[in-house]
C-alpha cells in the first residue's frame, strides 16, 4: 500500500502561472507560481493597472507587485526626463541603492532598487518610457523578506511586455 501511495503522490507541486495582458494600457505580465494572485484594477482603474500579491503576509507585510500606466504630458519625454519626475515625487525616506539603465529596441527605460528606511520596505522596479506612456512595474517587499522574494520579483520584471 506504500509503493502506491508514493506512486500516486505527486512528485511536483503544480505551478499554475497567470497571465494579464491590458490591452488598452498596453502591456502584459505574469506570475511566477500558484503562491501569486492577479487582480485586474477594473474598466477604469487610472494609472494602476494591475496588482500582484503573494498568498500570504511575510514579516507582516504581504510582498506585491503593481503596474502603473501614465499618459505622458508630450509624447517626445525621454525616459530619463519622466524618471526624475517619477523619483521627485517621492518621500525624503526613499532612497536609490541601484540605478541601471536598460535599452530593449526603441524602449528604453530604467531598473531600480529603492529602499524606504522610514517604513524598511525594499522595490525593485522597472520604469519604461514607450508609446507616450510611462510604465512602472514596482515589486515591494519588507526588508528582511526581499531575499526570499528577489527570484519571484525577478521572474514577473522579465515576464512584462509592452504591446
Amino acid at each position: 500500500i506504500l509503493v502506491l501511495l508514493f506512486v500516486a503522490a505527486p512528485l511536483k507541486a503544480q505551478v499554475l502561472e497567470q497571465s494579464f495582458s491590458d490591452s488598452e494600457a498596453g502591456f502584459r505580465i505574469s506570475t511566477p507560481s500558484g503562491q501569486w494572485h492577479l487582480e485586474p484594477r477594473g474598466v477604469d482603474p487610472g494609472p494602476l493597472r494591475a496588482m500582484i500579491r503573494f498568498e500570504s503576509a511575510l514579516d507582516q507585510f504581504v510582498p506585491n507587485v503593481t503596474v502603473r500606466v501614465t499618459e505622458l504630458e508630450s509624447p517626445n519625454v525621454k525616459a530619463e526626463q519622466a524618471l526624475r519626475q517619477d523619483l521627485e515625487a517621492l518621500p525624503p525616506s526613499i532612497e536609490i541603492l541601484e540605478r541601471k539603465k536598460l535599452q530593449a529596441g526603441e524602449v528604453s527605460g530604467f531598473e531600480l532598487l529603492l529602499h524606504d528606511s522610514a517604513n524598511r520596505k525594499v522595490f525593485q522596479q522597472r520604469f519604461f518610457v514607450a508609446k507616450g506612456k510611462s510604465f512602472v512595474i514596482t515589486c515591494t517587499s519588507d526588508k528582511e523578506s526581499y531575499s526570499r522574494m528577489r527570484r519571484d520579483f525577478q521572474k514577473i520584471l522579465d515576464s512584462f511586455a509592452i504591446l
